[in-house]
């Protein structure tokens, strides 16, 4: 139900010209329920939504290869190492492994490489295509403390834009 919203939201958002922009926000009682989902990480233990039940959560959907995903890279930095220091949110890494083009091994060494600390998930379709149905990367969704997706931007995104999605479901 909700890759079925968010994909009608989507298209709808790129037909009317919203692509790339903080396209598509509700109210609470309007937004669906994300489903609970584990995938490992670069942590090397398995990550949980669940594991941020009360918070508000950001999820980055990324792959190493992609130009407008590592364009973006430093802000999701700046903007890891102030909600660390803030609580304000989380913010997870999705990484869009598909095995052949984006590894687990491709996506830490890319993170490793330049110095990245941020906590990276490997996403074998489980998340960004059967809960969310993102059309690309990068894609950024906000869950509120409910646990319901309630924001997003298609493309390439900044701290500012983030923080105030944030501030929208605080």
């Amino acid at each position: 139900m909700l890759r079925k919203v968010l994909l009608l939201v989507l298209i709808s958002a790129v037909a009317c010209g919203f692509y790339n922009a903080a396209a598509w926000a509700q109210s609470a009682a309007e937004a669906p329920l994300v489903p609970d989902f584990t995938l490992d990480s670069n942590a090397g233990k398995p990550i949980s939504l669940s594991d941020y039940a009360g918070q508000v959560v950001v999820l980055n959907f990324w792959a190493s290869w992609c130009s407008p995903c590592r364009s973006e890279m430093n802000e999701l930095q700046k903007l890891h190492d102030h909600l660390t220091e803030t609580q304000e949110a989380v913010l997870l890494l999705l990484s869009q492994v598909d095995g052949v083009r984006e590894t687990k091994e491709s996506a830490d060494k890319y993170l490793q490489e330049n110095g990245y600390t941020m906590l990276n998930l490997y996403d074998t379709g489980l998340v960004g295509y059967w809960i969310f149905g993102i059309p690309g990367v990068p894609t950024t969704v906000v869950i509120d403390r409910e646990g319901r997706f309630r924001s997003y931007v298609i493309g390439p995104t900044d701290f500012a834009t983030i923080m105030k999605m944030i501030g929208a479901v605080q």
